[in-house]
């Protein structure tokens, strides 16, 4: 099985969610990894970013490197390669399962939180663990680490976070007399249903909640449901699907995405901006909308992710990129690697991440000085440091994802839903060589 799953990944079928200081910009050329030195008796050391200095995140990307080369200046020098995560060959994804299998990975390069599973087992990048303290990492929000550690051993931290939660119209609300949930009381499912109910109108929907994606965005939204009720979709060990995927926990949660598009208060085809446009009363979404409320005229809120039921536990979801040590990182650089990845993630760096792309930071000291997060986003604060769960740290995990979303996609047009989860499972089963 792990033959095949390899094969797989290498051939990039994995998951798809500046300027270099005194250093030369590179578009991704192929850098080796092998002990270099330069004139002023600096190590030289290579990263690659999935963004490039046309966003703000990649401006960042490239004006932490030009300051780490400064502070480091005759012990470290960096140089930065910038490449676009673009699905035509030759983007980042497609460079760095070339670079593991010609041996050409930088010492440094940013990885998917989703995938960290499929890197450590292919060997491409390297533990952490001997290079933080676990003072430093007490800092990092809880599910940065879970997500980042695989078979006991961490791999990867970012700078950057994420979260969902349930954006609600308050004038709406007002009209209809509901009193949103708080941080530390979360609605049931039950709760969240009647609120909906009431807010459903001709001509505008309970909530919105992408349920026509068909991909990573169907899982991350909806895991933590599955999540509350100390389930999964896949065993711990990350390779069996069946009685997981297929189980009873992803049963209740199905049934209930397919009783509230059945009942009319959700839509299994909402419309663009449908919460945005006062088409719907409240949108389950994640940590980057209010960026796009911003365009829209419209007084809203934001309340935590509902839990299952009074007798589950909160969960909410997280995760996005980070930095990893590569395996082709030379010994006598791995020290001035984990520098580097310990620069690029620090609380500053997550904190000026927030202010370059909207998502929340990885480090619950980033969050002191940002007021967002103590007001309008308090509940992301919270759900980070408090009820966060990272998806499966799986090898397998791009196909669970992919067939989560196909089964739930199945279920909107019409299959039964324990038929739909089961054939999930049979298709995971030979697409992994599971028996």
């Amino acid at each position: 099985m792990k033959k095949k799953v390899m094969s797989m990944f290498l051939a990039g079928t994995m998951l798809a969610s500046m300027l270099a200081g005194c250093g030369n910009k590179d578009e991704g050329g192929d850098q080796g990894s092998q002990s270099q030195t330069a004139a002023d008796g600096s190590t030289e050391l290579s990263i690659w970013v999935h963004e490039t200095d046309s966003s703000e995140e990649g401006k960042l990307y490239g004006a932490l490197v030009e300051e780490f080369n400064e502070k480091y200046a005759g012990t470290y020098h960096a140089t930065i390669s910038q490449i676009a995560r673009s699905g035509d060959a030759g983007g980042y994804d497609d460079k760095v399962n070339a670079a593991i299998s010609n041996g050409g990975l930088p010492d440094v390069y940013t990885v998917d939180g989703v995938t960290v599973a499929q890197y450590a087992d292919a060997g491409a990048i390297v533990p952490l663990d001997e290079y933080f303290t676990k003072e430093e990492l007490s800092d990092y929000n809880p599910s940065i680490i879970q997500q980042g550690t695989y078979d006991g051993k961490l791999y990867t931290l970012g700078a950057m976070d994420s979260s969902v939660g349930i954006f609600y119209n308050k004038d709406m609300f007002e009209a209809a007399s509901i009193t949103p949930a708080t941080e530390d009381d979360p609605w049931t499912l039950e709760e969240l249903t009647e609120a909906a109910k009431k807010l459903t109108t001709d001509d505008c929907y309970g909530i919105t909640m992408s349920l026509d994606a068909k991909d990573e965005t169907l899982i991350y939204f909806f895991l933590p449901l599955v999540q509350s009720q100390g389930g999964n979709v896949v065993s711990d060990d990350g390779l069996i699907a069946q009685g997981y995927l297929n189980g009873e926990k992803t049963v209740n949660l199905l049934n209930w995405i397919k009783d509230m598009t059945d009942q009319g208060y959700a839509s299994a085809t909402p419309a663009e901006n449908s919460f945005e446009l006062g088409q719907a009363a409240m949108a389950l979404t994640g940590s980057w909308e209010p960026g796009n409320l911003a365009k829209f005229d419209i007084n809203w809120g934001l309340m935590p992710m509902a839990k299952y039921d009074d007798s589950s536990e909160a969960v909410s979801a997280c995760g996005s990129w980070t930095f990893a040590i590569s395996g082709n990182c030379a010994d006598e650089k791995k020290e001035g690697a984990a520098e580097l990845v310990r620069f690029m993630t620090s609380a500053d760096a997550g904190a000026r991440m927030y202010a370059a792309n909207a998502m929340p930071p990885s480090r619950q000291s980033a969050f002191e000085g940002i007021e967002a997060f103590d007001q309008e986003l308090s509940v992301f604060k919270y759900q980070l440091a408090n009820t966060a769960q990272a998806r499966p740290v799986s090898v397998n995990y791009a196909i669970i994802s992919n067939q989560f979303a196909t089964a739930v996609q199945n279920v909107l047009t019409g299959m039964d839903v324990k038929e739909a989860l089961d054939q999930a499972v049979e298709q995971y089963n030979f697409q992994t060589d599971t028996q």
